[in-house]
Formats: C-alpha cells, sequence, structure tokens
C-alpha cells in the first residue's frame, strides 16, 4: 500500500510538471500573439497613411499638368464633315451648308462612211473621222442656311468660229467656257415650294431634263435641237417654280423665260419671253421604281426672239464640236408671231427592261417665208414641225433605271458589282432607238430626217462608263442638193465626280 502511494505521489509530480510546463509554453504563446496582432494594426495604419499619401501626390502632379484645364466644350454644330459622294461633299453637323465639287468628262471617238450625196450642202466637215471631248464641265453646289440650294457649273466645250464673216474651219473654231446649271433654289416657299432662279432647263422634254451623265445614248434625239436646246445648250435664263403632287406620285412645274439662242446665259430684245408648263404622273409605281409607268406632258408658248424662228438638227453622232458639226436639216430664219410647243411622254419601266418614247410638236403662226426653206415673204400661215423617237433598253446584269420622284426623270445607274472588284465586269445594257423629224409643212421646206441607232453601254461602276453606238441615218433634204444615207460608230467614255 504503502508502495502504491509513493507512485501515486510520483504520478502527481509529474503531471503537475507537465501542466507547469505547459501552462508556461501558452503563456508565451498568447504574449507572442499580442505582439503579431500589435504589429499588424501598425502595419495597416501606416499602409492606409501611404495610400492617401499617394493619391494627394496623384492630386498634386495632375493639377500642376494641368493648371488651367477648362470643362470640354460642345461640338461646334457648323464644324464640317467630309465624305465621298459621288464626289467631294461636306457637310456641318447640323445639316445646314453643304458644299460639293465635282464635273464630268466625256470623250469621243466618231467614225463616218456615206454615200456620195448624203452630206451635200452641209459644209466642209461631212463624213470625216474624229476624236475630241463632247462635254467637259466642272461644277459647285450645295445648300446654305438649310432651306437654299445652289449651283455654278461652266462647260469647257463650247465652240466658236474665231474667223467670222469666213467660214469654220478646224483651225478657227476655238472652245470657249460657258454656263450650263447656274442658279440658286429657295425650298419651302408657301404656296409653290420650290422656286429656282438661273440658268437653267426649261421643264419640258423627259430626255431633256435627264442629265447627260445619264443618257442612253450618245446624243438625245433629234427633239434636243430642234426645241429644247436649239442653240443654247438647253438651258435658259429664267425662274421655274416646281414641286410634288399625289404623294409624290407626280411633278408639277412651271417658269418664264428669256427667250434666247445664244450659250452665254443672256437674252436682248423687247418682249421675248417664253412661258413653259410641265406635268407628269406615275399611275403604276412598285418596289421603289423597279416597276413603273411614267406619263408627262409639257407645253410652251413662246415669244420668239427678233421675231424669228430657226429648226436644225445634227447627227445621232457628232464628229466635231458645234462649229464644224454638219447640220442635216435646216429650215433657217423664217419670221413668225409667236411659237408653241407642245410635248408628250410616256416611259415604262420592267425591272431591267426599259420602254421610253416622246414626241414634240411646234406651230409657229403667221410664218412667212425666209428666200431658203421657203419663198422670200411667202406668207405660210401656221408651220408645223415635229419631232419624235421611241427606244428599248435593257440590263444583261440585272439592273435597272434609279427613278427620282421628286423631279420625274432617271438618275445614276448604280451596277451591282463594280468593275474590278472580286472579278466583276460592272454592269452592261443594250438598247436600240428609232428617230425621226420633220421641218416639211404649209409651202415650208427644211428636211426629214431618221434613223436607227443601236448601243452597249458599259458601266464599270457608278461614275464611270464606256458607251458605244452605232447609227443609220436617211436624210432627205428636199430644198437642197442634199439626200441620202450614211452610217457610223461612235464611242464615249465618260466620267463624272
Amino acid at each position: 500500500m504503502r508502495k502504491y502511494r509513493r507512485y501515486l505521489a510520483a504520478g502527481l509530480a509529474l503531471v503537475s510538471c507537465v501542466n507547469y510546463v505547459v501552462a508556461d509554453d501558452l503563456t508565451d504563446l498568447q504574449e507572442r500573439l499580442d505582439r503579431i496582432e500589435m504589429e499588424n494594426a501598425q502595419l495597416r495604419t501606416d499602409l492606409q497613411t501611404l495610400r492617401e499619401r499617394d493619391e494627394m501626390l496623384a492630386g498634386q502632379i495632375a493639377s500642376e499638368q494641368a493648371p488651367s484645364a477648362q470643362p470640354a466644350k460642345p461640338e461646334d454644330p457648323k464644324s464640317f464633315s467630309a465624305k465621298w459622294n459621288n464626289g467631294f461633299e461636306a457637310t456641318t453637323k447640323d445639316k445646314a451648308f453643304k458644299y460639293h465639287i465635282g464635273g464630268r468628262v466625256q470623250l469621243d471617238t466618231v467614225f463616218i462612211e456615206d454615200s456620195p450625196a448624203a452630206f451635200a450642202g452641209t459644209g466642209p466637215f461631212t463624213d470625216q473621222d474624229s476624236l475630241g471631248f463632247r462635254r467637259a464641265r466642272l461644277r459647285a453646289d450645295g445648300t446654305m442656311y438649310e432651306t437654299i440650294d445652289w449651283c455654278a457649273e461652266f462647260d469647257f466645250v463650247n465652240s466658236v468660229n474665231d474667223n467670222l464673216p469666213s467660214a469654220a474651219t478646224e483651225g478657227t473654231v476655238i472652245g470657249v467656257p460657258a454656263p450650263t446649271d447656274l442658279w440658286v433654289t429657295f425650298r419651302e416657299v408657301p404656296l409653290v415650294s420650290n422656286i429656282r432662279i438661273g440658268n437653267v432647263k426649261e421643264p419640258i422634254g423627259f430626255e431633256h431634263l435627264t442629265s447627260s451623265r445619264y443618257l442612253d445614248f450618245l446624243e438625245r434625239s433629234y427633239n434636243q435641237d430642234l426645241f429644247y436646246g436649239a442653240y443654247n445648250n438647253g438651258f435658259t435664263p429664267g425662274i421655274v417654280m416646281y414641286d410634288n403632287w399625289a404623294d409624290e406620285m407626280g411633278t408639277w412645274s412651271t417658269g418664264f423665260f428669256k427667250n434666247n439662242t445664244n450659250v452665254f446665259g443672256y437674252g436682248i430684245g423687247e418682249g421675248e419671253y417664253a412661258w413653259t408648263s410641265r406635268l407628269t404622273y406615275l399611275p403604276w409605281f412598285e418596289e421603289e421604281g423597279r416597276y413603273l409607268t411614267h406619263l408627262g406632258v409639257a407645253g410652251s408658248y413662246r415669244d420668239p426672239n427678233n421675231g424669228q424662228a430657226q429648226y436644225r438638227a445634227r447627227g445621232s453622232l457628232r464628229n466635231g464640236m458645234g462649229g464644224v458639226n454638219p447640220t442635216l436639216a435646216s429650215t433657217s430664219l423664217f419670221n413668225t408671231t409667236d411659237v408653241q410647243y407642245g410635248s408628250l411622254e410616256f416611259v415604262h419601266q420592267m425591272d431591267s427592261l426599259l420602254i421610253q418614247a416622246e414626241y414634240t410638236g411646234a406651230w409657229n403662226r403667221n410664218a412667212t417665208g425666209n428666200g431658203t426653206s421657203a419663198p422670200a415673204g411667202a406668207d405660210l400661215g401656221d408651220v408645223y414641225v415635229y419631232g419624235w423617237y421611241a427606244e428599248v433598253l435593257y440590263f444583261l446584269t440585272g439592273e435597272h433605271r434609279e427613278y427620282e420622284k421628286k423631279v420625274g426623270n432617271f438618275g445614276r445607274v448604280i451596277p451591282h458589282e463594280n468593275f474590278g472588284k472580286s472579278g466583276s465586269l460592272g454592269a452592261f445594257q443594250v438598247g436600240a432607238r428609232y428617230n425621226q423629224m420633220s421641218l416639211v409643212d404649209s409651202g415650208m421646206d427644211g428636211g426629214r430626217l431618221e434613223d436607227v441607232t443601236v448601243g452597249l453601254n458599259w458601266f464599270l461602276n457608278p461614275n464611270m462608263k464606256i458607251q458605244s453606238n452605232y447609227a443609220y441615218t436617211i436624210r432627205d433634204a428636199q430644198a437642197g442638193p442634199g439626200g441620202g444615207d450614211y452610217y457610223g460608230y461612235g464611242m464615249r467614255l465618260a466620267w463624272d465626280f
């Protein structure tokens, strides 16, 4: 028993010793943890102090680098942004001002063959081949103050004979600049909507009002020379009012003009005014003009320049500048008290197929002969002359003509793919036109013309095309020595920008 007690006492002593040691170690551990906690708290405090100092220093540096920085200014609404829109175009941010600069160039080559009498009496330049510029124009146009449009365009291929009164020769016919579109338009005018003032196209003739950039053939029909652009390139100084009607399914236009016979946009003389009007309507219009029928009627009442009128026509292929291009039919000047035009338009488009026709006639009242196409002083009464054409065209590559509803005629051709892109050749269009005119009536005999023209139009892109025309012409100049037929081939490289 005594022995067990000794063992128990020894065990208790050992346990007591272990407890003492463990207790001592725990005390040390607690002290170390307390020190670590204190150090950690100090480190967090120091770190926060460093962060606050860094932020303050960064703010001071930024302030020193831009001491006078101001809040960003709002964007100027009159600043321009530029882009390509069939030419260089710049527009202000608020759309109040727009500026476009561009032009057009048409380089023609023509080859003509004739029968012996086909060009008799037309002058020295007959069936000769030619190479030259048909048109070379520079243009600037735009908008100012939202509702005022303007245009200034000049053609540098207008000819004058620099050796008058002698006949024109290749060396004496020179090109001089002349205005074409030179006008200002006021939009949103009460009652009439649009008023255009300046050198403008009179509102008559579908192909006349279609820009020369978009012509189906190298030359317009005989009607252009006879009525719409007789001696003035188709531009007349005056004022015209126009607008749409029937939810843009129709257009109307009417204007007063100085009846002139020169290319420089002026007229001199007592009276000599013209009143010209046009009305169009689309009885059928689907898929934004891919399918349409256009009907138009126009008329003009004219006080002739110097109390005289003259009708002439040149061929569907031009082998020289105006001063040397042969006149195939002409009445020469004759006296008349007043002239009235009447014109009809028909256009039918079914996707890639286009059918187009126009007829224009002119009544010349109280006419008297001039000794050339009628006996001098002969009382001819009312003399009626006319011209008309019909044409059919088809896109082989699936395009169609873009119809501009606001003005009632065709605009730019846009190929599905441009030439050179992914091997594309662009767009191809074939066409044929029959063209006829007569200057024979009531004792007046200025001759008759008719021709057939076939063509191929190759649109490389919206701004460049190559046109090829073959034309066969029959000339009946009863009043003079000329008569017969001839044929020719012409090509045009045209681009606009």
